[in-house]
């Protein structure tokens, strides 16, 4: 391995030993690309960390944490000893496509941008079929068709920040976001929210690929954290209450964006709502309205004047629920 690897993978686990393994060997397989791989074991009790280890591969290291946090707070650990040019967040049971990663690898050395951001698929389980992205997404995507293979700035792409908040489909440059301080959030779930809305906020130039990067496999059963429907849910708020905060320490680019956060949030909650057993309902009611209240009010007034008076609407309706 040079001094400088290519790229650094980071990738949280807690009780992945079923898989992490594959995932890791995955990386290290990719003999195109100079790769480190830094496995963050959230106290697991499986003997994940001990697994990863046996690989007997310097290229890839195990930091241990004693104590539950959770995969955002085990990114932010990783990505503070990454030393790559580049970094990408993956998780510990998905399937990385190498050709992808090299051709993201290439765009952003070529390109100069700070982020490559690609498509994505699903697999459930154990089939052989697989899915497409998210209907959202995918209408996000058909619209920035144009903006595919060329350099761009959020600007040109905003309808990104709405995109899936997931860690995976995404290189990123990792001194400039180092330097920028770029993390994810400590909840139980929804904890990729603040790190997607900060490497689009934060990336001077952003480069679109259309080849996915990962596949996301979704567990059979629906085991997922993100179906939690317990009191967890609720963390949902504290989640996109920290995004908001960074938009309100940086007043031109809340200007600029809030009608992108403001329609996310609706749809996140409204999601979210669905998602939550009746008795936290009225608990649930009150911190989304709450958060909805922050509002600024000449966002709103721009957004009800200008941006996006239907999504004002939404927001009025839901702020009076």
């Amino acid at each position: 391995m040079s001094s400088q690897p290519q790229l650094s993978v980071i990738i949280p686990m807690h009780n992945a030993s079923s898989t992490v393994g594959a995932v890791v060997e995955s990386f290290l397989a990719i003999d195109a690309l100079d790769i480190e791989v830094i496995v963050v074991d959230d106290a697991s009790t499986d003997g994940s960390a001990e697994l990863v280890e046996a690989l007997g591969d310097p290229a890839a290291s195990v930091i241990r944490v004693l104590e539950q946090g959770g995969a955002g707070a085990a990114r932010n650990i990783g990505f503070a000893r990454a030393a790559g040019t580049y970094t990408l967040f993956f998780d510990a049971d998905d399937e990385i496509h190498p050709d992808a990663l090299i051709r993201s690898v290439r765009a952003l050395d070529q390109s100069g941008s700070d982020v490559a951001f690609h498509a994505y698929r699903y697999r459930r389980g154990l089939s052989s079929e697989y899915d497409g992205m998210n209907a959202f997404d995918e209408s996000v995507w058909k619209q920035y068709s144009s903006r595919i293979n060329h350099i761009s700035t959020l600007a040109d792409v905003p309808r990104l920040l709405g995109f899936s908040n997931y860690p995976w489909n995404k290189v990123i440059r990792t001194a400039h976001f180092q330097e920028r301080g770029l993390v994810y959030g400590h909840t139980p779930v929804h904890n990729d929210i603040l790190g997607h809305w900060m490497s689009l906020l934060h990336a001077r130039h952003i480069v679109l690929l259309d080849n996915p990067l990962c596949t996301h496999i979704v567990a059979e059963g629906g085991a997922n954290l993100t179906n939690r429907t317990t009191r967890d849910r609720l963390t949902v708020f504290d989640a996109l209450a920290e995004t908001y905060s960074q938009l309100e320490r940086e007043p031109a680019l809340r200007n600029r964006y809030s009608h992108h956060y403001w329609d996310f949030f609706l749809r996140v909650s409204d999601w979210a709502k669905a998602r939550i057993d009746a008795e936290y309902m009225d608990e649930f009611n009150l911190r989304r309205q709450a958060q909805l209240l922050r509002i600024n009010l000449a966002d709103f007034t721009r957004i009800r004047t200008r941006r996006d008076p239907a999504l004002a609407s939404r927001i009025v309706s839901r702020a009076l629920a």
